[in-house]
């Protein structure tokens, strides 16, 4: 081993406040906060981030047993996404770790599963983790951008936002070409296709509805189901926050015991940033099959 390598190594040890106590999981090392990492590659870069860069991150997200759920190749074609750099959004983050990487460095951390998804996607646990689960995370830090990099940066992105909404069209074009059943066109650029017919008044804002979904992609891949949590979503029509917009709007053409097929467009669903979870992927037409198990109207007397 070089001076220079067990000197580097050395530094990100003391730099990420290592507790070198028998570490959960093999070749992994623990901080003092709960944060497993592990170097993976050492890069040529000679600076650290501070407050007001930005970071260019290549990431890969994996469950325990190392299946990739998401990364960010599916963000865009160059594979990268930048972010602010910030304080970390809980105690054990991956954020923790970036600030004692220096550009070109690779690291793979482990953090709870948990945290991960409620304070920094903001997001209910997906349907493949359980709770107290892990997700490991292998990052790149590509680049570190300063304000005026990262405007150039933006400047190229806007490029390959029009390219990605030519090619979203075209594959939505190529399903409904080749869909062995017809959908029926909506005035919002949605389709439907009915399954099951319903009875009673159509839903309308201030009603209280208690709905079934399944949400999939157009190669028939599942990403979430009230089904499989066995639990219906209950919520008042009309709440902002609650459903991405294609949803509400497709409710609002549903009545009780109504089940239907919806095929929502990215602007309505999850727009150019996609989910915050990362598993819907920018720019990406979704289908969403939702029953409508119960509707109790608003009684404002």
């Amino acid at each position: 081993m070089s001076r220079k390598y067990f000197l580097y190594i050395l530094f990100i040890s003391v730099g990420f406040s290592a507790c070198w106590r028998n570490p959960k999981y093999k070749g992994y090392t623990e901080t003092n906060t709960g944060l497993y990492y592990k170097l993976q590659a050492i890069g040529d870069g000679k600076s650290k981030p501070k407050e007001g860069d930005f970071l260019q991150l290549r990431i890969t997200y994996k469950t325990e047993k190392d299946s990739v759920f998401s990364d960010t190749y599916s963000n865009n074609e160059t594979g990268k996404v930048i972010l602010p750099f910030r304080h970390s959004s809980f105690i054990g983050s991956f954020e923790e770790g970036l600030t004692s990487m220096n550009a070109g460095d690779s690291v793979s951390f482990i953090v709870s599963a948990d945290s991960m998804f409620s304070k920094y996607f903001k997001a209910d646990l997906p349907l493949f983790l359980y709770p107290g689960s892990t997700v490991k995370m292998d990052v790149k830090l590509c680049r570190i951008l300063l304000p005026n990099e990262y405007t150039e940066e933006l400047e190229n992105y806007k490029q390959i936002v029009e390219d990605r909404d030519i090619e979203e069209q075209r594959k939505l074009q190529s399903y409904l070409d080749t869909c062995k059943t017809e959908y029926y066109p909506m005035n919002n650029g949605m389709f439907y296709l009915p399954q099951k017919q319903g009875a009673g008044d159509m839903a309308e804002k201030g009603n209280t509805v208690k709905i079934h979904y399944k949400g999939y992609f157009l190669n028939g891949k599942q990403f979430e189901s009230t089904y499989q949590r066995g639990q219906p979503l209950e919520y008042v029509v009309g709440t902002q926050g609650q459903l991405i917009d294609g949803l509400e709007y497709a409710i609002s053409f549903m009545n009780e015991g109504a089940k239907t097929k919806f095929i929502i467009p990215s602007h309505l669903a999850f727009g150019e940033s996609g989910s915050s979870t990362g598993i819907i992927p920018p720019y990406t037409t979704v289908i969403y099959e939702v029953e409508l198990i119960n509707l109790t109207k608003y009684n404002n007397n």
